[in-house]
């Protein structure tokens, strides 16, 4: 099934997990949720999510998801909003940058795998 993630907080939908904690059981497709459902993080609704987009091996995407809270720290992208240029990779993140939307440290993140 498609994952799909936030353009506003960068939460991935998994729904090989679903949004347990509001009533969403593992397997729901995005199609399947209900129109009034709400992105966990920011409470924004379904219309600000997009497919998320499986790359080539070739292109070497290295995607950083936060355990916590589900958004995707990705280095084309950078965090711009907290001093953090495109470009930077995860590595050369500060040690004491934190999570945009929640706040997770670092340890909090893992390589997602296409």
């Amino acid at each position: 099934m498609k994952k799909y993630v936030c353009e506003v907080c960068g939460y991935v939908y998994d729904p090989n997990i679903g949004d347990i904690e509001h009533g969403i059981p593992a397997g729901t497709s995005f199609e399947e949720l209900p129109e009034n459902w709400l992105c966990p993080p920011c409470g924004v609704s379904k219309e600000h999510f997009s497919e998320v987009v499986e790359y080539q091996k070739e292109n070497k995407k290295e995607l950083y998801m936060c355990e916590i809270c589900g958004y995707v720290y990705d280095p084309n992208v950078g965090d711009i909003e907290h001093g953090i240029p495109a470009g930077t990779s995860f590595e050369e993140l500060p040690k004491d940058w934190i999570c945009p939307p929640c706040g997770a440290g670092k340890e909090h993140f893992s390589k997602m795998k296409f």
